[in-house]
């Protein structure tokens, strides 16, 4: 009679655990350099919100908090980023120092003071909560303000769609702890899918400014062009 209820205190635990790995992967993210890293981050905190509805999901019985971990590791830990690796994988790949409007010490200082408020904020709705909306309701929170943040301090548009997809990921870490609805599925499956369709539009809008038009007989001429170019 005991078991399940080891089993479930375990999981708790290990997804408080999940919760602080999720929060240090956002402001490491915010605090990257280099854009592979930043992208690395992003991977790995996507990785963290499907292993926290996992937990979720085992802890209430609940399969749609399951499919919610499987779209998250599906978009945002492999079709996402291969989108960005295979449009800017010179850029991505590149040693280049990306630009910031605020400097590092003073972003660790404005995501300590982001981590307080979001506290507060959400302090009211966590008397008689249970312990996984303890933590992921103020560490959703808490992400995505941090999220809003980082879009803000980011001058180049790698790191900008990244942080733009942080804000996802913050409300979704909140959200699973929330509902266990099928509401969150469908929620779920559409935001990624938005997510995908906007990158794609991006990387679109990027060969069109690179070579003047995305016609797939145009990019044929052009890649054959410059083979013949490189055989002369």
């Amino acid at each position: 009679m005991n078991q399940p209820l080891v089993i479930t205190d375990l999981l708790t635990n290990v997804n408080s655990v999940v919760g602080a790995l999720f929060l240090l992967s956002a402001i490491v993210l915010m605090t990257q350099r280099q854009a592979q890293a930043v992208l690395r981050w992003f991977i790995r905190q996507s990785i963290l919100l499907a292993l926290s509805a996992f937990i979720l999901g085992w802890i209430h019985h609940s399969a749609e908090l399951i499919i919610v971990g499987l779209i998250t590791i599906g978009a945002k830990s492999i079709v996402i980023p291969r989108l960005l690796t295979t449009t800017f994988g010179p850029e991505i790949r590149s040693r280049r120092e990306l630009e910031f409007v605020v400097n590092t010490p003073m972003s660790l200082v404005i995501a300590i003071v982001l981590s307080i408020l979001s506290y507060f904020f959400v302090a009211p709705l966590l008397h008689g909560a249970n312990q996984s909306v303890l933590v992921n309701l103020p560490v959703g929170l808490d992400v995505l303000l941090i999220g809003v943040y980082t879009l803000t301090v980011r001058g180049e548009a790698i790191p900008q769609m990244l942080a733009m997809m942080t804000i996802d990921n913050g409300a979704f870490y909140a959200g699973i702890a929330i509902t266990t609805s099928s509401a969150i599925v469908e929620l779920a499956a559409g935001l990624e899918g938005v997510m995908v369709v906007l990158v794609a539009a991006i990387l679109a809008r990027t060969l069109a400014q690179h070579i003047g038009s995305t016609e797939v007989s145009e990019l044929t001429v052009l890649k054959e062009g410059e083979e013949e170019g490189e055989s002369r």
